[in-house]
């Protein structure tokens, strides 16, 4: 909240948005909101009033957002005594594949060409029904207020989420009759008092946007996906704004929509928007109880740790820091400072929600640091992070410590003996529990693979997992941390996915959407490095190609060409596919044309360095998975071995881990929890055994460098 004065309705509004947010607001913040609802008395703020006329409505959702954004273009147009001019796109169908990103559990359409049935549905429906929320179609008149989607020119100020006025256009007739903008012209509003825009032959401020092709994924009536390439001008009438669109933005007048924001940061965004109390106005009644409730364990922690570096920084620069509280990491940092201040109180500005009582300041402070500068509880096994049993104020554990300690309930993280078993000295692998508010089980199948394949041998696995990638490297220090139990499996999978979450917010989203298991390994293993490079030539004549080739990375799409099922009736094994993608050469040797003789090129190609890990992705029924991998690697044959497949189907994932002498554990962290459940050995087991898992059919291989 940027505040631009400080009456006594300010410094209320103030107050609830400090508590709202640590979801701890209190009853005089509440009976304060409840004075910015929108109502018809004479003391209720008015919606009809002209100070937000023409504002746009904060909201949860985007169908909300579409709804209000028609009406207000109807409503706007009767205003102004104006005509609605429709802009209608351009839409065929593309050639690329659909983005599941959104919608997960919907299968492509079908559809090879767009019918005037068709293209009146693509009109109509609403831009959230999108990939890229781009309308089908435009209604417009002069000094309508529209919203940039794009960020076209950000040194002119054209940037996604920009507000602006229509002032103009030029338009032209499209492939089907219908009217299509050429250009539409723009008033950017609010820009910085310092910045004026000018474009040659346009007043100030007045941009150009063009009309471009985007290619989108639109959801079907019949919820199948369809890949369309429209054309159209990137933005959207400005009526009403999601609270994600609106982070950021100082507004003069704010009316919000409270109704379906999902917990407080949705309400403390939308709220503290505003500049001042009197241009707040809150549309209809909201839920209370999601601004009393009081903030996770994981919020509270990660806010009262912002607030302590902030006082650290405030020490060190005015000197008063000793030179003992430093740190390379946050938590050395925040160790240190926790010895040094001991069981003195948190400073003054600390918000009550987030401070710590005395005992609990003494625990914090009496920890132990391990050779890689992790922490850990002194005089006991047991390790337990930062956040876990922290009390709140009221001396109970918070909702998300409660829910925490009862998933993490066993002590045991590592690989443990296998007790009143012939196979005594076999061990039991470790899997991950999975997560049911934010749904884990693609991390949950490959994760657990990968930390049993790494713990048969830390030392060697560590050197190769830091050498695939930075994210295998995070991931290789993570596992340690596992086996000294300094974290629980669980933690370590959830810092895994913090990072990928930062990386990509859309393939690697939180909440009930899941995580395509694909994007997981393409962002494991770089697609971008190869491992063996050819050259095509022709056995016949000598010619040789002077293009290198990159044959080999370490994620594979495995798909068996018609010759191969032709050769193998019974089944394409993997080993004779990956032999035939190294050595296929497509194309005929062009010296040979020349003098009339017709001959195929081959392959010539060698292997540099052999990865320790390779996934093979499996679509194809009449794939046979191959229990080794052997490839030529300077003269030096190197074996890859199979030790673990993925299964999905049913939006879940589960797998199956195969230790060196062909035991085959079972896990689902949804069932089976840490749990992993022995199903036999392959030398006993069918071929076809691994092609499914409880009625799961097979995705992914995972082959690893023999012991």
């Amino acid at each position: 909240m940027r505040q631009v004065e400080s009456t006594p309705e300010d410094d209320k509004l103030r107050a609830a948005l400090a508590n709202m947010r640590y979801a701890a607001c209190t009853s005089e913040d509440l009976s304060f909101l409840r004075t910015r609802i929108a109502g018809l008395r004479p003391s209720d703020p008015r919606l009809d009033s002209h100070l937000f006329r023409n504002v746009a409505i904060i909201t949860a959702w985007n169908s909300q957002k579409d709804v209000i954004n028609r009406l207000g273009a109807k409503r706007f147009a009767e205003d102004t005594d104006q005509d609605l001019s429709v802009f209608y796109s351009i839409d065929r169908i593309s050639s690329r594949s659909v983005d599941k990103s959104k919608w997960k559990r919907c299968e492509q359409s079908r559809c090879s060409r767009i019918g005037s049935k068709m293209r009146n549905k693509l009109w109509n429906a609403a831009p959230s029904s999108n990939s890229e929320h781009l309308p089908g179609k435009l209604l417009l008149c002069l000094g309508m207020p529209f919203l940039l989607r794009t960020n076209d020119a950000t040194e002119l100020c054209m940037t996604k989420g920009q507000e602006s006025v229509v002032v103009g256009w030029d338009e032209s007739i499209g492939p089907d009759g219908q009217r299509v903008l050429d250009t539409l012209f723009v008033h950017l509003e609010n820009l910085p008092a310092d910045r004026t825009v000018q474009i040659a032959g346009l007043p100030p401020n007045v941009v150009p946007l063009i009309r471009t092709t985007t290619h989108i994924t639109v959801l079907m009536e019949d919820d199948t996906l369809l890949s369309v390439a429209r054309e159209q001008v990137t933005g959207l009438l400005n009526f009403a704004i999601t609270d994600y669109t609106a982070q950021g933005k100082s507004r003069p007048e704010n009316p919000v929509d409270l109704t379906n924001c999902k917990d407080h940061k949705g309400y403390y965004v939308a709220l503290s928007r505003a500049t001042t109390a009197a241009g707040t106005i809150i549309l209809q009644e909201f839920d209370e109880s999601k601004v009393t409730c009081g903030a996770t364990g994981y919020l509270r922690q990660e806010l009262r740790e912002l607030e302590v570096l902030d006082e650290i920084t405030r020490l060190r620069y005015q000197g008063l820091l000793p030179r003992e509280v430093t740190g390379v990491y946050r938590r050395q940092l925040l160790r240190a400072y926790a010895r040094w201040t001991g069981s003195r109180p948190d400073p003054d500005h600390f918000h009550p929600a987030m401070r710590l009582r005395g005992e609990e300041n003494t625990a914090l402070a009496d920890r132990s640091f391990d050779d890689y500068g992790e922490w850990a509880p002194s005089g006991t096994k047991s390790k337990k992070r930062d956040h876990e049993g922290i009390a709140d104020n009221d001396g109970r554990p918070d909702r998300e410590s409660r829910k925490r300690n009862k998933k993490t309930k066993h002590d045991v993280v590592g690989p443990h003996r296998f007790a009143n078993s012939t196979q005594d000295t076999a061990e039991i692998p470790t899997g991950l529990v999975w997560d049911s508010i934010n749904y884990s089980c693609g991390y949950d199948a490959l994760f657990t693979i990968l930390y049993n394949v790494w713990s048969q041998n830390p030392t060697r696995w560590t050197e190769h997992l830091r050498s695939t990638s930075r994210l295998m490297s995070h991931l290789s220090t993570q596992l340690a941390e596992v086996s000294r139990e300094v974290l629980t499996f669980e933690d370590a999978r959830d810092s895994m996915r913090s990072m990928l979450h930062t990386f990509n917010p859309n393939h690697f989203p939180y909440g009930t959407e899941g995580t395509s298991i694909d994007k997981i390994v393409c962002a494991l293993f770089p697609t971008n490095r190869t491992h063996a490079r050819g050259h095509r030539i022709c056995n016949k004549c000598g010619y040789t190609e002077q293009e290198e080739r990159h044959l080999f990375t370490q994620y594979l799409c495995a798909m068996p060409t018609v010759a191969q099922l032709a050769a193998h009736p019974e089944g394409v094994p993997i080993s004779t596919w990956v032999q035939h993608h190294l050595g296929n050469a497509s194309g005929r040797c062009p010296m040979c044309a020349i003098n009339g003789v017709r001959s195929r090129l081959a392959m010539q190609y060698a292997i540099s360095v052999l990865p320790s890990l390779v996934v093979v992705a499996v679509d194809h029924a009449s794939l046979l998975y191959s229990r080794s991998l052997c490839f030529d690697v300077s003269g030096t044959m190197s074996i890859l071995r199979l030790r673990g497949v993925i299964y999905g189907g049913g939006f879940h994932f589960t797998a199956r881990y195969i230790t060196d002498s062909g035991a085959v554990w079972f896990h689902d962290g949804m069932s089976t929890g840490r749990e992993c459940i022995l199903e036999g050995n392959l030398d006993n087991l069918s071929p076809a055994f691994l092609r499914n898992a409880r009625g799961k059919p097979a995705i992914n291989l995972v082959y690893a460098e023999a012991q």
